[in-house]
């Protein structure tokens, strides 16, 4: 079983019909599907009709209409840093009521502080905890080896990696064939590093944009010098549809713990690899954005009651240890999943071997925005 007997509350509510949305795989689709069956054998007055849509696109586009007439699914699926614009638009009811009522089945402690920043608006929690992720640099251990080149350590700063990095550029005549490391420029990565060199996207009011900064300029300046000595590959310098990291074409790539399996699918046999923590900027401490996904319920939804068991449900230590602790994936969005999650991670006898770092930044590095 997944999830405790329900108490004597919950066994009196009457029956009800919910919508159930998720943007997920279908791999994952099923395994939604089983926590849904199980829910039922506790909650049989409660039905859950479940669409799953893959498509970003598609999924984005389906809840900003359903929301606009007011027909949002009973709960859904929303990532943490569209949690506080839900909220402020309305199509999320804040769950601190009943939180309250079931605050030790709920156990909030339990959830990463990180998480938890994210899903509140006003001092309201709008969601309860489904995955979490941040940001590694995995290296090529095979090409580290070859060039002789030392292993990075968690102690390394941004202008080590990238003095290491430099190591592997290869060029032949006017055509680099080869950069030292993959920087794609996502904006919440980006948050993290400017904050680890002292900067700021916002203000503590987040009344004022602050990216402008003399801190932050030097970032992007620092990254810059980078692309311009090949370091870093430029936009559409590497071949189209080819992961660079898994060609060969770079020795380092900045990404997150989702990536862990599709790296291995990717890599498969043909080198070895590991991940080590991100570098710390110039303040001497390592900033790491996390972002994941939660789920929320509809301010439209007639059955709010019945969807608050579902959520509870969905975010229990059972559901996520099996819809996450049992797969290399995400990092799960209560702290005490995460040793289960190391070590399904560990029994495959893959890469990454330091896998553990991802919860340590998340423990240690992870900011509160």
């Amino acid at each position: 079983g997944l999830a405790p007997t329900p108490t004597g509350r919950a066994r009196e509510l009457g029956p009800a019909t919910i919508r159930f949305v998720t943007n997920h795989t279908a791999e994952e689709a099923k395994d939604f599907q089983h926590v849904i069956s199980e829910f039922n054998k506790r909650y049989p007055q409660i039905r859950v009709n479940y669409l799953n849509m893959a498509g970003g696109q598609e999924f984005y586009t389906a809840i900003k209409t359903q929301a606009v007439a007011h027909n949002l699914p009973d709960v859904w699926y929303t990532r943490t840093f569209d949690i506080p614009s839900n909220a402020a638009k309305g199509w999320q009811i804040p769950l601190d009521s009943y939180v309250q009522q079931d605050a030790a089945e709920v156990n909030t402690n339990d959830f990463w502080p990180a998480e938890v920043a994210q899903m509140t608006y006003e001092g309201k929690l709008y969601a309860l905890p489904y995955d979490f992720s941040n940001w590694a640099i995995y290296y090529n251990k095979a090409m580290f080896e070859q060039e002789g080149v030392k292993p990075p350590t968690d102690e390394w700063t941004w202008q080590d990696l990238f003095a290491v990095a430099e190591h592997f550029v290869r060029r032949k005549g006017n055509r680099q064939e080869r950069w030292g490391l993959n920087a794609g420029f996502w904006d919440w990565f980006f948050m993290g590093v400017l904050v680890a060199n002292g900067g700021k996207v916002f203000s503590d009011d987040l009344r004022r944009c602050e990216l402008n900064s003399e801190q932050n300029v030097e970032t992007f300046r620092m990254f810059w010098r980078q692309m311009q000595k090949g370091v870093i590959p430029l936009p559409g310098a590497t071949p189209q549809g080819v992961d660079p990291f898994a060609g060969g074409l770079v020795a380092m790539n900045v990404n997150g713990s989702w990536a862990t399996q599709s790296t291995r699918d990717a890599v498969g046999d043909r080198f070895e690899w590991d991940v080590v923590k991100l570098p710390k900027g110039s303040t001497g401490k390592r900033g790491v954005s996390a972002a994941g996904g939660a789920w929320g319920i509809a301010e439209n939804s007639k059955y709010k009651e019945q969807a608050w068991e579902f959520v509870k449900f969905l975010a229990s230590k059972d559901s996520i240890n099996y819809l996450i602790s049992r797969i290399t994936r995400s990092i799960p969005g209560r702290q005490s999943c995460a040793q289960e999650w190391e070590r399904v991670a560990r029994s495959s006898h893959q890469p990454p071997a330091h896998i553990e770092v991802f919860v340590s930044q998340m423990k240690e590095d992870a900011i509160n925005w």
